[in-house]
């Protein structure tokens, strides 16, 4: 399990694209404890448990089996007044990986184009779904054939995919 470089802090669609295609443990593989998840993550997921997507429940178990790290939510005065600010335009989940991110000098890990645009206008890095999956797939993790298959399985889950192929991707 890797453990050296940058903290990942995901945010509640990318976490969910990959539990609703039961894909976590390829999370877990890549990054380790270095996959982090906010108090502010954690209670939207369990906002979709309760409104009945049983296969969100997979991302409680792997918090609570310590498969991936709780982070502290946003508490210095700094965090605090950036995560404040986010939240007039992004959800609590979005908002504090990006505050985080930012304290931390971690990477965002957000599907969302508004939470881009925050992370690009702070100067935080960020990657997503395809991202991890692009990245998987050129590192051997997965095959494109694999890639494909899970990216199919996220996009009948309701995922809105900008591509239909991880290996049309150079």
């Amino acid at each position: 399990m890797p453990d050296r470089g940058p903290d990942y802090f995901f945010d509640t669609v990318s976490l969910c694209n990959f539990a609703l295609a039961k894909s976590l443990d390829l999370l877990v593989s890549r990054y380790g404890l270095r996959a982090r998840i906010t108090q502010e993550v954690l209670d939207e997921v369990t906002d979709g448990v309760v409104a009945g997507h049983a296969g969100l429940r997979a991302i409680e178990d792997a918090v609570a089996d310590a498969r991936f790290s709780r982070a502290p939510s946003p508490t210095s005065p700094d965090e605090r007044e950036s995560y404040r600010q986010m939240l007039r335009i992004l959800a609590p989940g979005e908002a504090s990986c990006i505050a985080c991110a930012k304290a931390r000098g971690g990477i965002v890990v957000t599907d969302d184009k508004t939470a881009r645009e925050c992370c690009t206008e702070r100067g935080v890095k960020f990657t997503g779904t395809i991202g991890i999956l692009k990245a998987c797939s050129q590192t051997g993790s997965l095959t494109p054939e694999a890639a494909d298959a899970i990216l199919q399985t996220m996009i009948a889950a309701g995922y809105y995919s900008p591509i239909q192929r991880i290996s049309d991707l150079a």
